[in-house]
């Protein structure tokens, strides 16, 4: 019996559009009145997720920015703070990169540059909780994530760069196309949503998890109703048990519909 669902959101339950599909908040309804937890797993920050899924957002448990901070029943869970020195280094190392910017997530807001037109088509999608500042090195705050917009795309410009100098003491994630997340080791969607099942006595055999990017193949290995969105490279379908039809489509929707409702799992 499945009673836990987890999700990502780009690319998976978001359409092209990156809207919440056609009767998602019904499904939702249904869902709860058959006890099934249902979580959100993204890089979002809370403040953005909490935005999205409003007026329901108080039913759902959120995994944000891709681990380094978890909600559960409305309270923060876990919060996983970067060194300041750490902090300070990537900042540094990061600042003669081009096409890239810098946003520091912290318990108090997010963090940036100001940024221009293309930059910020990208940024605000994802934080809305943001404050522009002179110098990053003067945030006063506790930073959990930083992520990195990156216009050049990670895998062949900031990636490789901050791997070689960061990689056996930080986690790297690459988590878009434009977008890369600096957290600390061991921090993952996954490790969040193992959290999740501890604190609801939900086992991998209970859980059903969609994705489609390699950020979220640790949340798939917690599950075995593990299914990757038929819009994923190709090297993703390794990672799931299932396949669900693409974003597009309304995928996460229909195999939810299938495997609970109608096979009654």
């Amino acid at each position: 019996m499945i009673k836990l669902i987890a999700t990502d959101m780009d690319g998976t339950l978001l359409d092209e559009d990156k809207n919440i599909p056609q009767g998602f908040f019904e499904m939702l309804n249904k869902l709860k009145e058959k006890g099934v937890a249902f979580v959100v797993a993204s890089g979002r920050s809370y403040v953005t997720l909490y935005e999205n899924f409003k007026p329901h957002s108080d039913s759902i448990d959120f995994i944000c920015d891709n681990g380094a901070f978890v909600v559960i029943n409305g309270g923060i869970t876990n919060l996983d703070i970067i060194n300041p020195e750490k902090v300070r280094e990537i900042i540094n190392l990061c600042a003669g990169m081009e096409s890239i910017r810098l946003l520091l997530c912290g318990v108090k807001g997010t963090y940036h540059l100001s940024s221009d037109e293309e930059f910020d088509e990208h940024i605000k999608a994802y934080y809305i909780n943001r404050k522009i500042e002179k110098d990053l090195l003067d945030v006063k705050d506790d930073i959990f994530k930083i992520a990195i917009c990156d216009l050049k795309g990670p895998e062949n410009n900031s990636f490789p760069k901050l791997y070689e100098a960061l990689g056996e003491e930080l986690a790297l994630q690459i988590s878009g196309s434009y977008w890369m997340d600096v957290m600390n080791k061991g921090v993952s969607k996954g490790k969040a949503l193992e959290k999740i099942q501890e604190n609801l006595g939900v086992s991998y055999d209970e859980t059903m998890a969609f994705g489609d990017f390699y950020n979220d193949i640790e949340l798939l290995k917690r599950a075995k109703y593990s299914f990757v969105m038929e819009n994923a490279n190709d090297d993703m379908f390794q990672y799931g048990n299932y396949r669900a039809k693409s974003n597009k489509e309304g995928g996460v929707l229909k195999a939810i519909e299938e495997f609970v409702f109608e096979k009654g799992l």
